[in-house]
C-alpha cells in the first residue's frame, strides 16, 4: 500500500520562519537571490532548511512541472539539448511527456520556459499528437491567470513551444509558507476561479488541477499551467457540457487525491466543467484545513472507492477558522452529483466574492418555498397539479413529504452502507462518513447506532462509543435500540451487571415488527445476531428491501453463500437494480468457486474488472489478461490504470512472459512515484531473469524511498537485513491475516532465490493455508497476489498447490 499524507508540514521554528521571510524579503526588493547562496550565507541553519528548500527551489524560478509532479529535476548530467533560437540555460522540470528548460529567446533577450518533447523524434506517433494537442490548446488561452504559450516548433524532428517564465512557487508550498490568513487565502482562490472560467468559457476543461498545477508568484498573483491533461470540445453559446478522458502518460498518486468521483468511476462520458469545480473543492478544503476531504491510507483502488462513494469530512471539524458559511461553499464544491455543485467555476468564485463581502453565499442550503419553486420549475406539468393542492391547503405538505421522503430514503441507504463497513476488516475508513451521517440526519435512528458502532471502533475499551450512546439516552430516553447497543458495549467493557440492566429495559419496550427488527440489526457488536434480526424483519414483512439488502451482505460476509444467492435473487425480484445484484452474485459464485457461473454473470453486465478476476480464479489467465487489456487501454495513463497494470502483471508472469510482467510493474512504480508491492515483484522478476545488478538497484532505492513501516520490512527481508523468519513474526504480532499471507509468500521467495527448496515450500504452503485469496483492501472478488502467485508456485515447482504440512 502506497505511503500518503493528507497533512502539511508542521509550521517552521520562529527562527527558520524569519530566515524563509528573510529569503522573499530579498527577492522582492529585486536582490538576484538564488537558494544556493542564501544557504550558503546561514551554514549554521542549513539542516534545519532542508525540509523547505523545494520551496525555495520552486520560488527561484520553477515556472512549471511535468505530470509526474515530482518537483524540479536537476539537470542531468551531459550537454543540453539544441533548440534553434534559445539559448538552453538548465532543466527545471520533467514529466511524463516532456522536459523543461530554463531557456533564453535569442531573439529578444527573454527568459522563457522552453518545453521539448520527452524522446524528440523517436517519440510515438500518439504521444506526439498530444504534445501537439497540449500545444494547441494552451496556446488558445490567453488570461493573466494561465501560463502563456509564447511560440511552438520543432527543431531536427523534435517538437517544443516556448511559454513565459513564472517565477513562483505551488500553491501548496506558498501557502503555508508565507501563513497567509483565511481571507488571502480565499482572495488567491477566487483569483484561480477566474482563470478557470475563462478557459471553460474557450472549451477548455483542464482535467488535473491540483496544487502542484498552481504556481504563485512574488506579487501573490496565481499561475495555472499543465494543460496536458486538458480536451478541447465544440464550444456552444449556451455553455455545453465539456467533455473529457484521461490519455496522458506520467501520472501519480498526488493526481488522484484530486480526481472528482465521476473520474475515479471512469465515467469518462460524464466528465465537464463541474470536473474541475470538484478539483477545486479539493484544493480549498486542503488550503484551509491543511489535509484532504477524506481518508488517504491504502491503496488506489480504496481511495478511488472513498472519492465515488464517501461523505468528506467537514471542514469545521479540522479548523476552527472555518465557519457555516465557508463550509459550505467547501462541501457544495465537493457534492458526489455534478447536478448538485456548483455548476460553473465562476459561481464558485462569486460565492467566494460574496463570503469575503459578508454577504450571504449562495451554497447555503435554500428554504423550502426556494426549494419549491426550484423543483416545480424542473416539472412544470406536475406544477399544476400541485398549484391546485396548494390552493386547497396540502399541496405544500406533500411537497416536503414526498422530498422528504426521497432524502430518508437515501439516508437510510448510506447508513446500511456504512454500518456494512464498520463490520468489515477495515472498519477505520468509515469513521469519517459515520459522523457526517449523525451530523446531517440526528434523528435518523440508524445514523445513531452507526456514529456509536463508529465510536466504539476507535478506541480499544469502547468508551468513546458508550459515553456517546449515554449522550443520546440521556436525550432520548425511548431509544430502546440505543439502549441495546450499549448494553453489548457494557458487555465487551466487562461491565456485566450494567450490562444485563440495559438489556432488560431494552427487550422491555423493542416492538415486534419488521422495521424494529432491522434496527435490531444494528444494535449488535455480533454480525451473527445481525443476521438473525434481518431474517426476522423479512418475516414479518417479505418486501423490507433494506433487510433484504442487509440479509445478502451478511451472508456473504458469514460465508453463507446460497443464502446470499437467493437474497440477490429476492431483491432482483422487487424490482432492485438487476445490474448492481447481478454483479453481487458474480462475486457470490468466485467466493464459492464457481468461476464459469460467476464469468458469466459478470460478462452478461459487462464488467472487464471483475470478468477479469473471475479468469484468473478459473485460471483463465490469457482471457484474464485481454480484459485488463482493454481497461488499461480504456484508462490511458490515468490513475486508475495503476490498480489494472499491477493486477495484468500477475497473470503475465504466471503465464511464462516476465518481460511483460516486469514492464507493467516499472509502469506501475513511475505512474504510482513511490514504492510499493510492484518494486518487491520487479525485483524477483529481474532476479529470475538473471538480471542480479538491476534487480538490488531497485531494492535499493525501494529501502530509500518507502515510508509505508510493512512495505520497508518486505523490503528488507528481501535484501537480507532480517530473516524469513522475523518477517513473518512481524507479521504475527500485527494480527493481520492479510500480511501473514503476504509475509509467508516473499518468505518463500526469498527461500527460493536461496535455493532452500523445500522451506520455500513450507512458506508456499503456508500462505495458502492463511485462506486469504480476496484482497480485504479491495473490492470484493479481487484475488489476493500474493495467495495467487503462493498457488502458482506449488504448482508448477512442486506439482501440487494442496498443503502438505501445517503452519
Amino acid at each position: 500500500m502506497p505511503p500518503t499524507s493528507s497533512q502539511h508540514d508542521p509550521d517552521p521554528p520562529e527562527r527558520i520562519s524569519s530566515l524563509l521571510s528573510e529569503f522573499f524579503d530579498r527577492r522582492r526588493n529585486g536582490e538576484d537571490l538564488t537558494v544556493d547562496r542564501f544557504v550558503a550565507e546561514h551554514p549554521e541553519a542549513s539542516d534545519e532548511l532542508r525540509p523547505y528548500l523545494a520551496g525555495l527551489r520552486l520560488a527561484d524560478g520553477v515556472c512549471t512541472r511535468g505530470p509526474a509532479g515530482s518537483g524540479p529535476v536537476p539537470t542531468h548530467g551531459g550537454a543540453l539539448p539544441a533548440v534553434e533560437g534559445y539559448e538552453l540555460l538548465e532543466e527545471i522540470g520533467r514529466g511524463g511527456m516532456g522536459v523543461v528548460y530554463r531557456a533564453r529567446q535569442q531573439s529578444t533577450g527573454s527568459i522563457v520556459a522552453l518545453k521539448v518533447l520527452l524522446g524528440g523524434p523517436f517519440a510515438s506517433e500518439a504521444v506526439r499528437k498530444r504534445f501537439h494537442r497540449e500545444t494547441e490548446l494552451a496556446a488558445r488561452l490567453n488570461h493573466p491567470g494561465i501560463v502563456r504559450i509564447l511560440e511552438t516548433g520543432e527543431f531536427a524532428g523534435q517538437p517544443y513551444y516556448a511559454m513565459e517564465y513564472v517565477r513562483g512557487v505551488r500553491l501548496d508550498q506558498y501557502l503555508p509558507v508565507l501563513r497567509l490568513d483565511t481571507r488571502a487565502t480565499l482572495e488567491v482562490f477566487a483569483r484561480i476561479c477566474d482563470a478557470v472560467e475563462y478557459a471553460h468559457g474557450q472549451g477548455i476543461v483542464h482535467r488535473d488541477l491540483k496544487p502542484a498545477n498552481v504556481l504563485v508568484d512574488e506579487q501573490g498573483d496565481p499561475h495555472i499551467l499543465d494543460f496536458g491533461l486538458a480536451k478541447a470540445v465544440a464550444h456552444a453559446e449556451a455553455q455545453e457540457a465539456l467533455s473529457t478522458q484521461v490519455s496522458l502518460p506520467g501520472q501519480v498518486l498526488g493526481t488522484l487525491f484530486y480526481l472528482s468521483p465521476e473520474q475515479a468511476a471512469g465515467e469518462m462520458d460524464q466528465i465537464d466543467a463541474r470536473t474541475d469545480v470538484y478539483a477545486l473543492g479539493v484544493m480549498l478544503f486542503q488550503a484551509l484545513t491543511g489535509a484532504l476531504p477524506f481518508d488517504t491510507a491504502g491503496p488506489p483502488s480504496r481511495i478511488l472507492q472513498r472519492i465515488i462513494c464517501e461523505v468528506p469530512i467537514r471542514p469545521s471539524s479540522l479548523a476552527d477558522h472555518v465557519d457555516a458559511d465557508l463550509e459550505a461553499i467547501v462541501l457544495k464544491s465537493l457534492e458526489k452529483s455534478k447536478a448538485q455543485r456548483y455548476q460553473l467555476a465562476a459561481e464558485l468564485g462569486e460565492d467566494i466574492h460574496r463570503y469575503l463581502s459578508g454577504r450571504r453565499v449562495l451554497a447555503r442550503r435554500p428554504g423550502f418555498i426556494t426549494t419549491l419553486g426550484r423543483r416545480l420549475y424542473r416539472h412544470r406539468m406536475a406544477a399544476a397539479v400541485v398549484a391546485a393542492l396548494l390552493l386547497a391547503g396540502a399541496g405544500g405538505l406533500l411537497v416536503r413529504a414526498y422530498w422528504s421522503e426521497r432524502r430518508l430514503a437515501r439516508a437510510r441507504q448510506e447508513a446500511l452502507a456504512i454500518q456494512q463497513g464498520l463490520e468489515s476488516q477495515a472498519p477505520r475508513q468509515y469513521f469519517g462518513a459515520a459522523a457526517a451521517l449523525f451530523d446531517r440526519y440526528p434523528s435518523l435512528p440508524e445514523a445513531a447506532l452507526v456514529q456509536a458502532r463508529a465510536l466504539y471502533a476507535k478506541d480499544q475499551q469502547g468508551y468513546a462509543g458508550i459515553a456517546f450512546l449515554d449522550d443520546v439516552l440521556a436525550r432520548a430516553p425511548s431509544r430502546w435500540d440505543c439502549r441495546m447497543l450499549l448494553s453489548e458495549c457494557c458487555w465487551s467493557a466487562g461491565d456485566a451487571q450494567r450490562a444485563r440492566l440495559l438489556q432488560e429495559q431494552a427487550e422491555r419496550h423493542v416492538p415486534d415488527t419488521a422495521e424494529a427488527w432491522y434496527l435490531r440489526s444494528f444494535a449488535t457488536l455480533d454480525r451473527k445476531k445481525a443476521l438473525a434480526c434481518a431474517a426476522a424483519a423479512v418475516d414479518r414483512q417479505p418486501g423490507h428491501v433494506l433487510a433484504w439488502e442487509r440479509l445478502a451482505r451478511l451472508h456473504l460476509e458469514l460465508g453463507d453463500l446460497d443464502y446470499a444467492l437467493r437474497d440477490a435473487d429476492k431483491l432482483m425480484a422487487l424490482g432492485q437494480d438487476a445490474g448492481r445484484w447481478t454483479l453481487f452474485k458474480g462475486v457470490v459464485f468466485i467466493r464459492q468457486g464457481s468461476a464459469q457461473k460467476a464469468i458469466e454473470a459478470f460478462a452478461q453486465i459487462g464488467s472487464d474488472v471483475n470478468l477479469a478476476h473471475a479468469y484468473r480464479r478459473a485460471k483463465q489467465y490469457e482471457q484474464a489478461v485481454k480484459c485488463y487489456d482493454r481497461l488499461v487501454a480504456e484508462a490511458a495513463n490515468a490513475p486508475a490504470a495503476i490498480w489494472h497494470l499491477y493486477q495484468r502483471a500477475t497473470p503475465l508472469w504466471i503465464l511464462g512472459r516476465p518481460a511483460e510482467a516486469l514492464a507493467d510493474y516499472e509502469q506501475v512504480r513511475t505512474l504510482l512515484g513511490a514504492p510499493w508491492y510492484s518494486d518487491a515483484r520487479r525485483y524477483l522478476i529481474l532476479r529470475e531473469l538473471g538480471r542480479a545488478d538491476e534487480a538490488d538497484e531497485v531494492l535499493r532505492a525501494a529501502l530509500r524511498d518507502a515510508k509505508h513501516d510493512w512495505l520497508r520490512h518486505i523490503f528488507r527481508a528481501l535484501a537480507g537485513e532480517i530473516t524469513p523468519e522475523q518477517l513473518v513474526a512481524d507479521a504475527l504480532s500485527r494480527d493481520s491475516r492479510e500480511q501473514l499471507c503476504e509475509a509467508y509468500y516473499y518468505a518463500g521467495e526469498i527461500r527460493l532465490l536461496q535455493g532452500r527448496a523445500d522451506e520455500a515450500r513450507q512458506y508456499f504452503e503456508h500462505c495458502v493455508q492463511t485462506g486469504v485469496s480476496f484482497d480485504p483492501d479491495a473490492s470484493l472478488g479481487t484475488p489476493m497476489n500474493e495467495y495467487e502467485l503462493a498457488q502458482w508456485r506449488l504448482e508448477t515447482l512442486f506439482g501440487s498447490s494442496a498443503p502438505t504440512s501445517q503452519p
